[in-house]
Order: structure tokens, then C-alpha cells, then sequence
């Protein structure tokens, strides 16, 4: 189908007079020698050689179904069938039918892409490997860390504290939102309050920079995720009342384990980059302008009901991400 509506496409967008001429001949493997023919139809052949290579190309499981002379000649006529019915569509002019040519376009701009992105895309070396490996090594090398929720105290208030402690240990183990509920009524922590009193993700030598030791040591005790605290850990400053909310093992990758995924980061950004240049290019050959003041003035009601589609619905493609930072 895909030889089809690329053809069809040029058929319905070449302007009269330019000179492009259109194939409609039917697609074989490149290099296929014609050689004595299997069958014949309407001035084309399907030669042995050719289906040779066909089923040379199929799995074993498809190539099981094809073991007889009869189950070999449903398969060429399964070819015969379609390349008459696409004649017959050409003939009737259905390639220049709007959702036939919508169809082609999109085919067309996804092989143009893999043309441009893929194929033409550059080696990634081990050196720009080990340079960004160097540049991001703290994504690849990092300590364990803990994540805790707390509701704060001050040294003054430490019958408070106390009963939030009894409050807290009645809840199930996973009721974050109950714990946070805690946080955000009764928390100093001016910082965490708002953020029901989620301390995000920190290392144990964060956990003790930032909130003190006894904080650290209270959360390496800890088992299980949604676990409190049994009693307040009394820091230099103040009383806290700490639960379990997840925490993350350390990583240790090395270049060589890394080096994969860095690969495919690397690739994913230059056919980014590719992409950002062939977009400006074919734009700036085009002499693309858009009026902003016209869109302005569209209304686009969402409420609105509806109505039935006209012919096809253009097609879309996603602009290319922003280009990453420069470190």
C-alpha cells in the first residue's frame, strides 16, 4: 500500500506541466532479476526470482504457510488481486480523492523524517560519550537518599508535639493525606507546611546538614514505607514528627554501564537538532509568515457542540523539543 500512496501523492500535488512523471508499476525488491515468470496480468509479471526473495524475507512462522504449490499460488494471487484493485482506483481517479492525498502526505513526512533523522544520523563516538558521562556524572553516581514528611515543632511546644505524635501514629500507614493534613494545621516549618510537610528526597548527610543528626539516625531506623516515627526526635532546635514517605538506593554507574543510555540521549538530541534545522530551513525556503493579530481573533468555544467534519483533518506534526541547556 505504502509504494501506492506515495504515488498517488505526487499524482494529486505535482502541478500540471512541471514535467514530473508518475510510476504506478508495481513495487519489487531492489535488484530482483525478472527471470522466467510465475504469473502474468494486464502487461506485468510476478517472476520466480522475485517470489524467492518474498518469502526469503518472511519469518519461518510465515514462511510454514507457504509450503505447497497451491498455498504459494494464493499467494500470488492475493499480489494479483491487489495490484488490480489499486489499477482499478487509479483508473476510477481516487488518488486524487482529499483522504487518499491526506494519507500519502503522511506517509511521505514520516519516511522524509526517517530519511533525515535516522538514516542520516552520525555515529555517536565514545568521546562525546565519556564528555557528557563527565558533565552529568552526579545523574549516574549518587548516594542513597530518604524521603520524609515532618510536622515541626518548637522546643517550647512539646506537648503539642506530642499529641500530633499520637495523632499521627493512629493513622494507616499509607494515609499520606491525613499525615499532611497534620502538617499543614499544626507544622512550623513555614517551608514544608504548604507542601504537607514533604521533605522531599535527601541523602543522609543532607538529612543531618539541613535538620540535624538525631533526625538521620531516627530515619535509618524506619522499615517500611509509611512508617512513623514511635516517639519525637528532639533536634538542637526543635521537636519533629516524622514519617517514611519512599526512599531511593544508591547509584553507582560506570562509564561502560552507562555508556547505552547516554548513546540514546545523544541520538535523541542531535536528530532533535537535525529536525530544529530542517524545519527552519524548509520554513525560511517557504517564506512561512503567520498573522498573530488574525488568530487573535479566532474564538474557539470549547463548549460548543461538534459539527461534522469537511473532508480530512490536516495533518500534525509535534515542533522539536527545546534545545537542552548549556552547562
Amino acid at each position: 500500500m505504502k509504494w501506492l500512496l506515495l504515488g498517488v501523492s505526487l499524482a494529486a500535488c505535482t502541478k500540471p506541466g512541471s514535467g514530473a512523471s508518475i510510476d504506478f508499476s508495481r513495487a519489487v525488491p531492489p535488484g530482483t532479476d525478472k527471470g522466467p515468470a510465475a504469473a502474468r496480468f494486464a502487461g506485468d509479471t510476478i517472476s520466480v526470482a522475485e517470489l524467492e526473495q518474498r518469502f526469503a524475507e518472511m519469518n519461518p512462522y510465515a514462511r510454514a504457510r507457504y509450503q505447497t504449490a497451491e498455498q504459494r499460488k494464493d499467494y500470488v494471487e492475493g499480489i494479483v488481486r491487489f495490484e488490480l484493485l489499486a489499477r482499478e482506483a487509479v483508473r476510477r481517479g481516487i488518488q486524487n480523492d482529499p483522504d487518499v492525498v491526506e494519507a500519502a502526505k503522511r506517509v511521505m513526512v514520516q519516511e522524509l523524517l526517517k530519511q533525515e533523522l535516522d538514516e542520516k544520523a552520525d555515529a555517536i563516538s565514545d568521546a562525546q560519550v565519556k564528555q557528557y558521562y563527565e558533565s552529568h556524572h552526579d545523574d549516574y553516581v549518587k548516594p542513597s537518599m530518604t524521603r520524609l514528611a515532618h510536622v515541626m515543632f518548637s522546643k517550647d511546644h512539646r506537648a503539642q508535639a506530642e499529641e500530633v505524635l499520637v495523632q499521627a501514629k493512629a493513622l494507616q500507614p499509607m494515609d499520606y493525606a491525613g499525615f499532611g493534613k497534620l502538617a499543614r494545621e499544626h507544622s512550623e516549618d513555614p517551608r514544608t507546611k504548604v507542601l504537607d510537610g514533604d521533605l522531599r528526597f535527601l541523602s543522609d548527610d543532607e538529612l543531618a546538614t539541613q535538620l540535624g543528626p538525631e533526625l538521620k539516625e531516627a530515619a535509618l531506623k524506619l522499615e517500611r514505607i509509611g512508617d512513623v516515627a514511635p516517639s519525637l526526635v528532639e533536634t538542637a532546635k526543635a521537636f519533629h514528627v516524622i514519617k517514611l514517605q519512599g526512599r531511593q538506593q544508591a547509584l553507582n554507574l560506570s562509564l561502560e554501564q552507562a555508556a547505552p543510555s547516554i548513546r540514546q540521549v545523544l541520538l535523541n538530541e542531535t536528530r532533535q537538532e537535525r529536525y530544529r534545522a530542517l524545519l527552519e530551513r524548509l520554513k525560511a525556503e517557504a517564506k512561512l509568515q503567520i498573522d498573530d493579530a488574525a488568530l487573535a481573533k479566532i474564538v474557539v468555544d470549547p463548549k460548543a457542540p461538534t459539527v461534522e467534519a469537511k473532508g480530512p483533518q490536516p495533518g500534525l506534526v509535534p515542533g522539536p523539543t527545546p534545545a537542552p541547556p548549556t552547562k
